[in-house]
């Protein structure tokens, strides 16, 4: 029978060392691979990024597409830019105008009223509208000779110039004794503005200021003649 001429050893030494060289070679060719399979990705990545830049960069501005887009949001804005600008202009503009009005009111009422009490109300009576603002003078004209005749309480001016008759703080004789010459305009003038809402708006009307009632019934004919004389004497003047 014929004898394997190498003993069993030896040949699987000789197996082991071709198994050792195959997995070398084996190893290496899936390194050779990884590196190929990298190099393809990453350039084709870059080539997709690189693209990807190109074909934005490459799209139009919408400002370019349509520029009068832009044009007309750049005007809207500086038409609402300067229609607010002009808004506050005018509302300061009407400020302005009315404060020199009152102003040149105030002086006027004050001239007139000059070297008496009630010259003092010059600046709130200007606040008044014209109308309520003539029969204010014109009344305290001749009820008090602007405040040179008025009612006292406990001593202190009441700085009721006008013989107003009303619920607040009253004297003995039933007149108003106000606590600062603001709040006596401001009351007396509303007074005389819930009149002449009622058609009471001429110095023969508003002599129920005097007698209470329009036919003056129990008053001096002459004397009531004469209330609205005086108080016509200053009205029609101011309120013209």
């Amino acid at each position: 029978m014929g004898e394997d001429p190498l003993p069993r050893s030896k040949k699987y030494c000789i197996s082991l060392g071709k198994f050792g060289r195959n997995k070398k070679r084996n190893i290496l060719v899936i390194i050779i691979l990884v590196v190929i399979a990298s190099l393809f990705f990453s350039v084709f990545f870059e080539k997709n990024a690189l693209a990807a830049k190109i074909v934005f960069a490459a799209l139009p501005d919408p400002d370019v597409v349509d520029p009068m887009k832009r044009v007309g949001q750049g005007f809207q804005e500086k038409l609402e830019d300067q229609k607010g600008k002009k808004q506050l202009c005018e509302i300061s503009d009407k400020k302005e105008a009315a404060k020199e009005a009152d102003s040149s009111s105030a002086k006027n009422y004050r001239n007139i009223m000059s070297g008496h009490p009630m010259e003092e109300m010059a600046t709130a009576i200007a606040k008044e509208d014209g109308p309520v603002a003539a029969f204010l003078i014109g009344i305290g004209k001749k009820e008090s000779d602007w405040g040179t005749r008025s009612p006292k309480k406990d001593g202190h001016e009441c700085f009721n110039f006008w013989g107003y008759k009303g619920g607040y703080n009253v004297t003995e004789g039933g007149y108003s004794c106000f606590d600062s010459p603001e709040q006596a305009v401001e009351v007396v003038g509303g007074r005389i503005e819930e009149l002449i809402g009622k058609n009471i708006d001429t110095p023969a009307r508003m002599v129920v200021w005097k007698c209470g009632n329009a036919a003056c019934n129990g008053h001096d004919p002459v004397a009531v003649k004469k209330w609205i004389s005086d108080v016509s004497a200053y009205y029609f003047h101011l309120e013209s």
